[in-house]
């Protein structure tokens, strides 16, 4: 699967393994959930846009 860019609003989060994450968007077009590889990385650039709300 690829790379998608929506805006929306994180309502769900989930760990998943040691260093990713199952997260729940709710955008304009509906709720949307997707997977954050590697956002739970001490360095991680994903860290601060898949928190909760």
């Amino acid at each position: 699967m690829g790379t998608i860019k929506v805006k929306g609003v994180v309502i769900a989060e989930n760990n998943m393994g040691d260093f990713d994450k199952m997260i729940t968007l709710l955008t304009p077009n509906g709720k949307i959930g997707c997977s954050a590889r590697g956002a739970r990385r001490p360095k991680s650039q994903l860290m601060a846009g898949t928190q909760f709300l």
